[in-house]
């Protein structure tokens, strides 16, 4: 369940962010910022002020891209990987050298 900022908590990062992206400083325009989490929720980063900051809508995209999603699916492979949980095989068939067709099952 993801863990939205607060009221309090925005105008507090609002507050500290005095109108500008914390991350490149552009001037931030009525509706074209986001408050992102530091830590992604995702990663277990909490709905706190210290975890909050104020990005324009670029900065957030390109965070949330480059940063955030990539590591969220890193963490969710290793996590499969350790309960071992795997793909389903793809090949379900071939051939051996003396031609003889081998049929396997889903699992590996």
């Amino acid at each position: 369940m993801r863990r939205e900022f607060t009221n309090y908590v925005k105008a507090q990062a609002a507050l500290r962010a005095n109108g500008r992206c914390e991350q490149c400083t552009a001037r931030l325009m009525t509706g074209g910022y986001h408050y992102d989490h530091r830590v992604p929720d995702a990663m277990g980063g909490d709905a706190s002020e210290d975890n909050c900051q104020v990005l324009c809508k670029a900065c957030h995209d390109l965070k949330t891209r480059k940063t955030d999603v990539p590591q969220i699916a890193k963490a969710k492979r290793r996590q499969n990987k350790h309960h071992g949980i795997r793909k389903p095989r793809s090949i379900r068939a071939w051939r051996r050298f003396g031609g003889e067709i081998v049929y396997a099952s889903r699992e590996r």
